[in-house]
């Protein structure tokens, strides 16, 4: 008999565990009627809360009463409708035996929400919103770099939409829409419009002169070449040099009539020793045609000095002034005395902030001090030396770039066609006038093709399709390749860039102008009008925005670059 007794004394509940339990079941099939927003009616739950207590009645009635119960007759079983359940959600909080948070009424008329699980829910879901939002972090264009590429790598996930063997009609259609400035992804026309001629046509460049034999980009005064032998019949033979040099001047000549016609955005000078960038009025938002050239050297500024060509070094922080008279670098053994020591004033002046009097002339001073004439002498040619080397420091230096517009631009143009130091008389490219590189056509250019290379590789274990290409890069070639990979909807790639470091400083300079300067004519109209006057400068109507915005920061450096979610992150 202890068998049966012990396990209906095990089943025995208290009435207000039961009740407890029950409330707990009530209060839980309401909160999941409330979170599905089925809201059960008043009646029904009423019915349901008649029904358990008679169920309850019943049971209890069946059962002795407990001695030890509390005796609580006005007891009443608390089951709150759905309707009726209040703002604060306190189930919540008894379900997961947590206190519910006391307000008082001010705070309580301050707060707009309530603590339930709609409002929850929702919240986490705007948290999530705000994270995603922060993850994505990026522009949406590309910006300008106007540093020359020798190579350039694209590296994507999923396969390109294009090949590398081009059909007939492929290569001519790209061919024919490079050569006449045709948007032939975007204009209706008889050409092909495939990828693959989108493709060859941003592979194009216009490169003046053209010599099989001979690597005329990227070109370097220290180069070694196995074509050192063969070059020396253009060294050696004059009617040959003079005829290079004539042809060379007569496209230089083309290129910045083109320039100045605003038919041509911009073109790149590639000497041994020097690179020069010159670009149409309107581009970067600047109002005259301006260029810039670097590196420069000491005797190479003063050439322009006694040329009486002004010019900005923008990238020099201690001496940014023009070169009228105040640059310390266009002295020379043969200025006077006097020459000589306003100069040398000038620049402790602006370098140094010295306060002494100059009022006083100072070979005066050092005479009324006793100081012999030959002595005088002394100290002022080692003041001019001091300067002259303080002058040199940025030599060969991005800090020596310079900077002109507008007919400076003009005199820059007719001292380097006149300029015979441009062409180098020793190594492999001895007697070869500089090379010209173009978006458009000139006289005497030579169509030349970019090398594309595709090809699968693979990086921590990962497949990925490459595009490599070799060749002179021009500062147009990234932006519309990226705008074709936009368009055949490559949704994530990576591209990779080979810099010409000489010209690394064409970007840093931004503009060339001062930020005050450069905010003022921002502002003017004619950066309205520049736009519409470039049309036929060969670029279509999303590059041409591109290249006339006058934001400086529009202009970074571009060494790699990421384009995810619609945005591009570069580095």
């Amino acid at each position: 008999m202890e068998g049966p007794e012990k396990v209906q004394t095990s089943e025995w509940k208290r009435p207000d565990q039961v009740m407890q339990l029950h409330r707990l079941k009530v209060k839980k099939r309401a909160l999941q009627a409330r979170i599905n927003n089925i809201r059960v009616s008043q009646n029904d739950s009423t019915e349901k809360s008649n029904r358990s207590n008679d169920n309850l009645n019943q049971y209890t009635a069946q059962k002795r009463k407990n001695p030890f119960a509390k005796d609580e007759p006005n007891k009443k079983i608390n089951i709150t409708p759905p309707d009726l359940e209040t703002s604060n959600d306190n189930t919540l909080f008894e379900l997961l035996h947590i206190e519910p948070p006391k307000l008082n009424k001010v705070e309580h008329s301050t707060l707009d929400y309530s603590l339930t699980f709609s409002n929850a829910l929702s919240k986490l879901q705007t948290y999530k919103n705000i994270v995603d939002t922060e993850s994505q972090k990026g522009e949406k264009y590309i910006p300008i770099d106007w540093t020359l590429k020798t190579k350039m790598r694209f590296m994507s996930p999923k396969p390109f939409p294009w090949n590398c063997k081009l059909k007939t009609s492929e290569e001519a259609s790209g061919t024919t829409g490079f050569v006449r400035c045709l948007d032939i992804g975007e204009k209706d026309s008889t050409l092909d419009t495939s990828p693959n001629a989108r493709l060859h046509r941003c592979c194009l460049v216009w490169q003046h002169p053209s010599l099989p034999w001979l690597e005329l980009f990227p070109r370097s005064a220290g180069k070694v070449s196995a074509n050192l032998t063969s070059n020396l019949t253009i060294v050696n033979n004059l009617p040959i040099k003079e005829a290079l040099y004539k042809e060379w001047s007569e496209s230089f000549r083309s290129l910045f009539h083109l320039l100045r016609a605003r038919q041509c955005p911009y073109f790149y000078v590639c000497a041994n020793n020097f690179t020069a960038l010159f670009r149409a009025a309107g581009i970067c938002g600047i109002s005259e045609a301006h260029a810039f050239l670097t590196p420069t050297t000491r005797g190479f500024r003063q050439f322009l000095k006694q040329e009486e060509i002004k010019y900005t070094m923008p990238l020099r922080k201690d001496l940014k002034r023009y070169s009228d008279g105040a640059d310390s670098g266009c002295v020379t053994s043969e200025l006077s005395q006097s020459s000589a020591t306003t100069v040398v004033n000038n620049t402790e002046k602006q370098n140094f902030n010295d306060d002494d009097d100059e009022d006083e002339p100072q070979d005066e001073w050092l005479q009324s001090l006793g100081v012999e004439n030959s002595e005088i002498r002394k100290i002022n040619n080692s003041k001019v030396r001091m300067a002259m080397e303080k002058e040199s420091e940025v030599d060969n230096l991005n800090h020596s770039l310079i900077f002109v517009k507008g007919v400076e631009a003009q005199a820059l143009f007719n001292f380097l066609i006149n300029c015979k130091s441009a062409i180098t008389i020793t190594g492999s490219l001895a007697g070869v006038p500089p090379t010209l590189l173009a978006p458009v056509a000139f006289h005497g250019a030579t169509l030349k093709s970019i090398k594309v290379k595709e090809s699968k590789v693979r990086v921590e274990n990962e497949r990925y399709f490459s595009l490599e290409l070799k060749g002179p890069l021009l500062p147009h070639v990234l932006p519309s390749l990226c705008s074709l990979m936009k368009s055949s909807q490559l949704e994530q790639y990576t591209a990779s860039c080979a810099q010409l470091n000489a010209t690394t400083a064409f970007s840093a300079a931004k503009h060339g102008l001062e930020e005050a300067e450069s905010e003022s004519e921002s502002k003017m109209p004619q950066n309205v009008f520049g736009k519409e006057n470039l049309t036929d400068c060969g670029f279509s109507d999303e590059l041409l925005k591109h290249f006339c915005s006058p934001d400086p920061m529009h202009i970074q450096p571009v060494e790699s670059i990421k384009f995810s979610n619609n945005l591009y992150t570069w580095s």
